[in-house]
């Protein structure tokens, strides 16, 4: 469902966004009319799960419980509740917590300075708490990091250089697409003290305000 997502958010991915009468042609939008349904299901499914939990009194706290209770008072629709915390977590927090996890495999040396950490502000049988936060920097700078390393959101335009350098042995000629340091490294977040930084930006949704595009 992800792949389609990236594929449908491209501009003009299928004709009919160009040419808006394809819709009328018989057939032309079976293929979308199914993905439609298949994730409108899948969506409804969760929602119908927390109905049924909220009705019987057994509905922990989320976000879906939230909305179905005030559903009125926020005149949201079944497809906006169901639908739009999807869109929010499938490529933001999930894709996120998987980059963690494979940072974690991919460097070890780095994981375990933040288990060392973890060891001395608790232990194994109980999670960190708001309070311990100014006692975890490895903890932050691995996230920061993470984020930095493999952004979690798809969209961007390669960047080239605009004419040729040598970088770390290799020659590159002008134009030669850019990439964000290969190397993952949680201490460039820190500084001497082993504190978070305050000169670096933090970068996967860039570095001024957000808008919502209309």
């Amino acid at each position: 469902m992800f792949k389609r997502f990236q594929m449908l958010i491209r501009p003009v991915a299928f004709l009919i966004e160009r040419y808006q009468i394809l819709k009328y042609v018989p057939g032309y939008t079976t293929k979308l009319e199914g993905w439609r349904r298949e994730g409108s299901q899948v969506f409804h499914d969760q929602l119908n799960r927390v109905s049924r939990e909220l009705a019987t009194g057994k509905a922990g706290s989320s976000f879906a419980r939230y909305r179905l209770k005030n559903q009125s008072s926020h005149k949201l629709s079944d497809e906006e509740i169901a639908a739009s915390p999807f869109g929010v977590g499938s490529d933001t927090t999930a894709v996120a917590i998987m980059y963690v996890v494979m940072a974690s495999a991919c460097y070890p040396k780095a994981q375990e300075k933040v288990q060392e950490q973890l060891d001395i502000v608790g232990d194994r049988e109980r999670s960190p708490m708001f309070d311990n936060y100014n006692s975890l920097p490895q903890i932050e700078a691995f996230m920061l990091e993470c984020l930095r390393w493999r952004p979690m959101t798809t969209l961007g335009f390669v960047h080239c250089i605009g004419r040729g350098r040598l970088w770390q042995s290799h020659a590159t000629r002008m134009f030669t697409p850019t990439l964000t340091a290969y190397k993952s490294d949680p201490e460039r977040w820190l500084n001497s003290e082993g504190k978070i930084r305050d000169d670096l930006k933090f970068p996967p949704y860039g570095f001024g305000r957000r808008y919502g595009l209309a």
